[in-house]
C-alpha cells in the first residue's frame, strides 16, 4: 500500500476509563484526641479504573511522511468520570441518637481533548499494527456532580436502590485547562478507498485538576449537608476507539493541475 505523502481524514468514537491519582487529601472534618474516628476514616475510597466510564467522539487527521512514519491529530469532545465513596457516623450525646450515612460521589467532566501524536507502522501491508506517542491538551467545558447515598455503612452504595441528589454544577471547582503525555497502540486495515483502525491510548495529565482557590466554595450546595470537599488530584485516562478514515491522494490533485496546463 502506498502511503507516503498521503493525507487521511475521518471520524472516531469510543469509550474511556479514568483513574484519579490523589496528590493531597482534604476533608471538612478535623480529628481531635477525643474523636472516635481517625484520619483513615475521613479519607475517600476511590473506585478503580474500569468503574469510571466515559466516552469520546471526534475527528481524525493524519499525514504520512514515509511509508511507516506519520503525524496524527485527533481532536475530540470527551467525557470522563471519577467516583469515590465516603462514610460518616456519629453519636448525638445531647439527644441520645446515632447517625450514619454512606455516599458515592459521581463526577462527570466534559471538554475538548487535543492529542498530537507521532505514529509508527510496523508494516506496509494491508493489515498494519502501529504504536504512537505524543502530547495532548485538554480544555474543560463543564463538570457535573451527583451523590448517591444510603444509611447503612457496609462498604458499598447500590446506585439502583440508593437515594440520590440532583445533578449539581461543579465547573468552578475544576481548572480550565490541562496538558500531558499520551501513548497508545492499535492496528489499521487499509482498503482501496478507506481504512479502519482500532486503537487504545493512555493519557496522563500533568496539571492538578482542582482549583485550589475554589476548593471550599460551596457551588454545588453539597459541602455542608454531605461533608463534601475535593482532594487535589491528577487524572489518568485509558481510551478505546474505532476510527473510519478516507485518503486524500495528493497525486490525483497534482495530475489534474498538470493536465490543465496543456
Amino acid at each position: 500500500m502506498h502511503r507516503q505523502n498521503k493525507i487521511y481524514i475521518g471520524l472516531l468514537g469510543g469509550m474511556n476509563f479514568s483513574s484519579a491519582h490523589v496528590v493531597k487529601d482534604y476533608s471538612l472534618l478535623v480529628t481531635t484526641p477525643q474523636s472516635a474516628i481517625n484520619n483513615e476514616d475521613t479519607e475517600k475510597d476511590y473506585q478503580k479504573l474500569f468503574k469510571n466510564k466515559g466516552s469520546q467522539f471526534g475527528l481524525y487527521l493524519s499525514y504520512s511522511f514515509s511509508k511507516n512514519l506519520s503525524v496524527v491529530f485527533e481532536p475530540s469532545y470527551q467525557t470522563n468520570s471519577f467516583n469515590y465513596r465516603t462514610a460518616y457516623s456519629w453519636s448525638d450525646t445531647v439527644n441520645g441518637s446515632d447517625f450514619s450515612m454512606e455516599m458515592m460521589h459521581q463526577q462527570k467532566l466534559s471538554g475538548v481533548n487535543l492529542p498530537l501524536l507521532v505514529r509508527w507502522d510496523f508494516t506496509v501491508s494491508q493489515f498494519s499494527p502501529y504504536v504512537q506517542a505524543g502530547i495532548f491538551t485538554n480544555f474543560k467545558h463543564q463538570a457535573k456532580k451527583t451523590i448517591f447515598y444510603d444509611y447503612a455503612i457496609d462498604g458499598e452504595v447500590d446506585k439502583k436502590t440508593a437515594d440520590k441528589t440532583g445533578e449539581a454544577d461543579m465547573t468552578e471547582h475544576i481548572n480550565k485547562a490541562n496538558f500531558g503525555l499520551s501513548a497508545g497502540v492499535g492496528f489499521t486495515y487499509f482498503a482501496n478507498y478507506f481504512a479502519v483502525s482500532l486503537e487504545s491510548n493512555f493519557q496522563y495529565g500533568f496539571r492538578s485538576m482542582v482549583n485550589d482557590q475554589n476548593r471550599y466554595a460551596d457551588y454545588t450546595g453539597f459541602s455542608v449537608q454531605y461533608l463534601d470537599v475535593l482532594d487535589q488530584l491528577k487524572l489518568m485516562n485509558l481510551n478505546f476507539q474505532l476510527t473510519v478514515m478516507f485518503p486524500i491522494d495528493n497525486s490525483i490533485s497534482l495530475g489534474i493541475l498538470r493536465k490543465s496546463r496543456h
